[in-house]
């Protein structure tokens, strides 16, 4: 069965678990619509939440479902993942609303994993991806509109995920999820050479207009990784020298447009920067530096450094209950801004090594999909992408806790998705 058109998504009949399923992936692109043009409270990102209990319920109460044998290791790794957290909280008991919110913050994305791995075949994700096609150049049109006339930039630069708080982080997700398949599909001869440098030169224009300066690195890793995942050919070489050149005059726009990133391409500007002991003020903590930090001025204790202080006693809330007094007296830290950060805090360096495990499970399923010329090789191959990029982005950002955090695990799931003629449940 081949969707030749966007419209199919919508004209199929699908089953309402491949319907919520399709709400999960495209709910973060209605942030801007719904709580800045329509106002509505916070409170709505929760349904996304009761869209993961449904599935939870439906799991539980269909009690032969069949789990294919790639699934029965990530299984494994969120039952043992949820034991140490539930064991170590056991000796780092506060309140039970903090373990609830910790839980939620943390495993929401593992059971989203399962969902995508049981709903979506090839054919549903081919349908995904055209939907996203035409979400990513509305949303570099909304962009450009923000920053020329609604005078937004920087950090509030977000289209369509908004102007208000984390923006930078969808869109840098959402790029490398579009940037990284077209290059492969470029290197693969299935898209136009000038049709990928079209999209890398408008997702290097928005970078810059967002002050997205750490994208004009992750597109260098993107580009090599793609690269080296795929033979080499004419284009390749073609899409890299003008990738070089776009990146040479993305970074002097941006140099341009902010003053204080001059030469921000440097060996020197990028050591200084990664290297600095504070982030936005003189009292947080820097990215590279925020576990170490952490270890000398507020874990001490070897044991806590251990196993940390307990799943959601670090977390925070808008809904006091679940706002541990921790945030409350250290908040001005910005710990929460990495992924790092909150796993150390919260789990130790021994849940640090379990959490990172899952992607290293992902990986070794894509690598050996490919290896045995297995699955789709296209979407194979961006989950070694992602794969990687995730460790990146576990230090770089929150985009792994956040609702980001669902772009990020449907490419994860890609090859353990169910075959075009394997029933489904639901």
């Amino acid at each position: 069965m081949n969707q030749s058109s966007l419209g199919k998504i919508y004209i199929k009949k699908r089953s309402i678990s491949e319907w919520f399923v399709l709400v999960i992936l495209v709910f973060p692109f209605l942030f801007g619509t719904l709580f800045e043009i329509l106002s509505l409270p916070n409170f709505v990102r929760f349904c996304m939440d009761a869209i993961l209990i449904y599935f939870l319920v439906t799991f539980a109460y269909k009690r032969t479902i069949l789990v294919r044998r790639p699934l029965v290791p990530i299984i494994k790794f969120a039952a043992i993942f949820f034991v140490y957290t539930l064991v170590v909280y056991c000796f780092n008991f506060q309140s039970p609303f903090y373990y609830i919110w910790g839980v939620r913050n943390n495993f929401r994305f593992f059971v989203a994993f399962l969902v995508f791995a049981f709903f979506i075949d090839e054919d549903y994700a081919n349908s995904i991806f055209k939907l996203f096609e035409v979400l990513f150049w509305v949303n570099i049109v909304v962009s450009l509109f923000q920053f020329i006339f609604m005078g937004i930039a920087q950090d509030d630069l977000g289209g369509l995920f908004g102007s208000t708080g984390s923006t930078n982080a969808y869109t840098l997700v959402f790029f490398i999820i579009m940037i990284s398949k077209s290059l492969l599909a470029t290197f693969e001869k299935k898209e136009s050479p000038g049709y990928c440098a079209l999209k890398c030169i408008a997702s290097l224009v928005v970078a810059a207009m967002a002050e997205m300066k750490f994208y004009y690195f992750v597109f260098i890793i993107l580009l090599f990784l793609a690269s080296v995942l795929t033979k080499f050919s004419r284009r390749k070489l073609v899409l890299w020298i003008v990738s070089t050149v776009a990146v040479l005059l993305g970074s002097i726009f941006l140099s341009y447009m902010f003053k204080e990133f001059e030469n921000f391409l440097s060996l020197k500007q990028i050591w200084q920067y990664a290297t600095n002991e504070h982030y936005s003020s003189q009292k947080d903590i820097n990215r590279l530096s925020a576990i170490f930090t952490l270890m000398k001025n507020y874990v001490t204790e070897p044991l806590q450094q251990i196993f940390g202080m307990g799943l959601g006693n670090c977390d925070l809330s808008e809904v006091s209950i679940f706002n541990s007094v921790f945030h409350q007296k250290y908040e001005f830290l910005h710990y929460s801004w990495f992924t790092s950060a909150m796993i150390f805090l919260e789990t130790g360096f021994l849940g640090i090594v379990i959490y990172l495990s899952f992607f290293v499970l992902c990986l070794r399923r894509a690598l050996a999909q490919l290896k045995l010329r297995q699955g789709n090789k296209l979407y194979c191959q961006m989950t070694v992408i992602m794969a990687l990029m995730c460790f990146v982005l576990f230090f770089y950002n929150s985009a792994l806790r956040i609702e980001s955090g669902y772009m990020i695990y449907f490419v994860l799931a890609l090859p353990f998705m169910a075959k075009n003629d394997q029933p489904k449940i639901g």
